[in-house]
């Protein structure tokens, strides 16, 4: 491997910064990174994303007509020296309420924190994975987009028999190809040492002022080691298992109770934090009521999740201030909208992305094991602190610092 590739092996994680595009009403992150793709690097756009389980990249494969953009460039497959083909035959993953992206298949060499960026407080960390190759997306929410690909971020790679699962949210559909694609970014850091199986983490902290933040693997932010604003969110799992979730106790706003305790008895309802997307989103009548109530009252949209070390139910509290945001480029561009958008088939559950993260510090947390001499890693579920200076948006408060700190 060439010197420029080296691996970090001391186990002590690493910190990748994270840049902001103008935040545009298709749901999707303004949140990137830059990071290097093939041999020389190419520096290109991409989202760290735990609502999805590929990764992907806008390729030279695509035509003149079509994966049109905001992010605006292009991994160019034949200039890269490590690059190969696994598979060119087109095949379609799904981006749910966007349509459908046509991929081949091919595998290379992600360099983090690249030189030519001159990010090297961490040095280099290469890490080999297969990735989809997009021929050709189309459509105003990819045009839209601020980043060039992403890089999936799930909490299991499991997979569901059933394809009807997978048709709301970003994922790759179960597939019985004989060259199966293998996506574990975490994972492949976890293998190298560069992420330690005793700081098992991802985490996500951004700034909306400065357009800046950071994702850290395997590492974890000292500043927030004494907070008592926390609540800790147990994995559980959902139709789609790759989703980050954790069951809701209830949801409501102002006095108008959409997911009350009762109903979850029969039904459980799932909160998920994806940090590919923007505002929530979700099951039909959830977020149809909420985008109602809120574009005329401006009412505080109240979570009940999680629970606190004395065994109280935890709340968030998101206000107008957060929900309501100023789309600064693209369709309704200077407007102000709320960010509740309701999706088809995707029945009992609340996703949200930025809209609601930016205002929090966030932890993914894994559990590794060892299966036959080789490392596996499960999730255990997400850890959210209020930020030393910004809104409380959760109301409720701990007797002890966090468990992940001792």
């Amino acid at each position: 491997m060439d010197k420029s590739l080296s691996v970090k092996s001391e186990g002590k994680g690493i910190t990748i910064s994270l840049g902001r595009g103008p935040y545009q009403n298709n749901g999707a992150s303004p949140w990137y990174a830059y990071i290097g793709l093939g041999t020389t690097a190419q520096p290109l756009k991409f989202s760290f994303d735990t609502g999805s389980n590929f990764i992907w990249v806008t390729s030279s494969l695509c035509g003149s007509d079509t994966c049109h953009h905001y992010g605006g460039k292009e991994f160019v497959y034949d200039k890269s020296t490590s690059f190969s083909w696994i598979s060119t035959k087109p095949i379609d993953v799904d981006f749910g309420p966007w349509g459908s992206m046509q991929v081949q298949t091919g595998k290379d060499i992600f360099t983090l924190t690249p030189d030519i960026l001159g990010q090297m407080d961490n040095g280099l960390v290469s890490v080999s994975s297969d990735i989809y190759l997009a021929q050709s997306y189309e459509g105003s929410q990819f045009e839209e987009l601020d980043w060039d690909g992403g890089i999936g971020i799930p909490s299991t790679t499991e997979l569901s028999d059933s394809l009807s699962m997978y048709r709301s949210f970003r994922a790759m559909a179960p597939s019985n190809k004989t060259e199966p694609t293998s996506f574990h970014f975490f994972q492949s850091l976890l293998d190298q040492g560069v992420v330690s199986s005793k700081c098992p983490y991802v985490t996500f902290l951004t700034d909306i002022d400065n357009k800046s933040g950071q994702v850290e693997f395997g590492q974890l932010n000292q500043d927030y080691r004494e907070n008592r604003e926390y609540l800790f969110l147990p994995w559980d799992k959902y139709n789609a298992p790759y989703l980050w979730t954790s069951r809701i106790t209830s949801l409501s706003i102002g006095d108008t109770q959409v997911i009350a305790p009762e109903s979850i008895t029969s039904t459980p309802y799932f909160f998920a934090l994806d940090t590919g997307s923007s505002q929530f989103k979700g099951d039909l009548d959830v977020m149809t009521t909420l985008y109602n109530i809120a574009t005329k009252t401006k009412e505080d949209l109240v979570i009940e999740i999680g629970e606190t070390d004395s065994g109280n139910i935890g709340k968030l509290v998101v206000t107008s201030d957060m929900y309501d945001v100023l789309i600064e480029a693209g369709g309704n561009r200077g407007e102000v909208i709320a960010q509740f958008q309701p999706m088809e088939n995707a029945d009992y559950i609340a996703l949200v992305g930025s809209v609601l993260m930016d205002y929090l510090y966030t932890v993914y947390e894994f559990r590794v094991v060892q299966r036959e001499g080789e490392n596996c890693i499960i999730p255990v579920g997400m850890w959210i602190f209020n930020k030393e200076k910004g809104p409380k948006v959760i109301v409720t408060t701990q007797n002890k610092p966090a468990r992940i700190f001792n």
